[in-house]
């Protein structure tokens, strides 16, 4: 670094357009996904009906543990002063919830049952009104 440089700044973490940016780029996905599998669904039939009863069940322990995740990052994200840990956390609420969609979409997919991608649609939707871009 020459006297000429100019000083380097901090990182300051995502911008909101930015973060506004990354929670369309992780909603469209699940939302083609689920579309795709949706399609898939109504051509064949469901590919492992024997597993709807353990993946029910693995599917609400799951959504019961991402909802405590994105509630404890609401209120981490909600007293954090610091731009850059906002802008972490936001993301990472927000992945919690695109987790949830994801995993709804492929027990439809081998089940047949739009109910726990739906769900996770909303958990995902949830995490984006819970834990908003901060101006």
């Amino acid at each position: 670094m020459s006297e000429t440089d100019p000083p380097r700044r901090p990182h300051q973490g995502a911008s909101p357009t930015q973060l506004r940016l990354i929670r369309l780029s992780l909603l469209l996905p699940v939302v083609v996904f689920g579309g795709i599998v949706s399609v898939m669904v109504q051509r064949d039939p469901p590919r492992a009906p024997e597993l709807a009863r353990p993946l029910l069940m693995v599917n609400l322990a799951y959504l019961v543990g991402a909802m405590a995740g994105i509630l404890y990052f609401q209120r981490r994200h909600a007293a954090e002063p610091d731009r850059q840990r906002r802008t972490t956390l936001n993301v990472v609420a927000w992945a919690l919830g695109e987790s949830t969609a994801l995993f709804g979409a492929v027990h439809y997919l081998l089940v047949g049952s739009p109910v726990p991608y739906l769900v996770g649609l909303c958990m995902l939707v949830a995490s984006f009104v819970l834990v908003p871009v901060r101006d």
